[in-house]
């Protein structure tokens, strides 16, 4: 019972103020809440492990737009990125709070379609990111990103029976 009883006071958080601890009312801190975000599939949808140097990218584009961090996804976007340019993608990332990199994540989160162009992510609600696979010059990118089924590659998604 001590034991759950700690674990609850742990996770709830005290409810003592000690005098060395600042007054939040008086001065407010800005929160400090690291995001939580799942792992990405090693695995494509048919079980095969994903080569090491794609995972690789497709988890450091996980872990920023986790993090919303804007700089790296720009650093990470292909050029044009899908139909519009990167500066213009990351402008629609910031919208609503950069509410659609919740998204992206999440689509990254799915088992990838993978293809000889590249790996296809399908999120259930209609979201895709495309990673191309490239050439011996242009080494696998993040191509695109659409939260709506308009992509060109919505039709493999329904194709998978992911949708």
């Amino acid at each position: 019972m001590l034991l759950i009883a700690g674990a609850v006071w742990l996770v709830l958080g005290r409810t003592d103020t000690p005098a060395d601890e600042p007054d939040l009312a008086e001065n407010p801190v800005p929160s400090q809440i690291t995001p939580t975000c799942g792992p990405v599939t090693a695995v494509d949808r048919t079980g095969r492990p994903l080569e090491v140097e794609t995972l690789g990218l497709v988890r450091v584009v996980h872990e920023a737009a986790c993090h919303h961090d804007y700089e790296t996804l720009a650093d990470l976007m292909d050029h044009p990125f899908g139909t519009r340019t990167a500066d213009e993608a990351i402008a629609e990332l910031r919208a609503n709070d950069g509410a659609s990199l919740t998204i992206l994540t999440q689509t990254l989160e799915a088992a990838a379609i993978a293809g000889q162009g590249g790996l296809i992510y399908c999120h259930p609600h209609g979201a895709i990111a495309i990673f191309a696979r490239g050439t011996s010059e242009h080494q696998w990118k993040f191509t695109d990103f659409s939260l709506t089924a308009d992509s060109p590659a919505a039709s493999t998604c329904f194709e998978s029976g992911v949708r």
